[in-house]
C-alpha cells in the first residue's frame, strides 16, 4: 500500500550510496547468482510482478488484492496503486513497519516506521478499523532513481509485536 511512497522516499535519500555499492554488487555475485539467492531467501505468494505477499493466515490484514500499473514500475513515471484487505481487528496508535531496502544483495537501509504517520500519507489516519481496507493512490518515482535490482521488505507490526502483515517486492530498474 504505502511501501511505494516509503520506497521512493528512500531512493532519493540514497543515491550517493547506491552509485558505490553498485559497482561493490556487480564485482561480486553473477546475475544468476543473486537470481538463485533471491528464490531460496524469499519463498513467497506472488500477487504479481512486482509485488509479493508473504503473510500468513495469522496476520491481522488479509490482503485481498494489489494492482500496480505500471508493473513492473519505471523511472520518472507515476504508478497507481490500488489495494483491498481486510483488517481482522482495529490497528492503533504504536504501530509499526520494519521496512528493509537492499539493491542486489546489499541492504541499503534498515528502518522502523511509525505506521500511523505513513497512513497519513495515503488520505487514512490511525486507529485503522476493523473490516475492509481499500487504497487507491498515484506516485511518482523519481527518474533519477539509480540502475540495478531492488529488493523491498516491510513487515508491519502491532505496538504488541503482533504481525499485521508482510510485504516484499522486487523491482529492477534497467537503462
Amino acid at each position: 500500500m504505502f511501501k511505494v511512497k516509503i520506497f521512493i522516499f528512500i531512493a532519493c535519500l540514497t543515491l550517493a550510496t547506491f552509485a558505490n555499492a553498485m559497482t561493490i554488487y556487480d564485482s561480486h555475485i553473477t546475475k544468476f547468482e543473486e537470481e538463485q539467492l533471491l528464490v531460496k531467501e524469499f519463498p513467497s505468494n506472488y500477487i504479481f510482478e512486482t509485488i509479493t505477499d508473504c503473510s500468513n493466515d495469522n496476520d491481522i490484514l488479509v490482503i485481498e488484492n494489489i494492482f500496480i500499473s505500471p508493473d513492473p514500475p519505471r523511472r520518472g513515471e507515476n504508478v497507481y496503486i490500488n489495494a483491498s484487505g481486510y483488517l481482522k481487528k482495529t490497528v492503533g496508535f504504536g504501530s509499526y513497519v520494519d521496512l528493509t531496502v537492499k539493491l542486489g544483495l546489499i541492504k541499503l537501509l534498515h528502518q522502523k516506521l511509525d505506521l500511523c504517520e505513513q497512513v497519513e500519507k495515503v488520505d487514512k489516519s490511525c486507529p485503522l478499523e476493523e473490516g475492509e481496507q481499500y487504497l487507491e493512490t498515484t506516485v511518482t518515482l523519481p527518474k533519477e532513481i539509480p540502475f540495478g535490482k531492488y529488493t523491498v521488505e516491510a513487515y508491519v507490526y502491532t505496538a504488541d509485536e503482533e504481525r499485521i502483515t508482510c510485504l516484499k517486492a522486487n523491482v529492477m530498474f534497467k537503462p
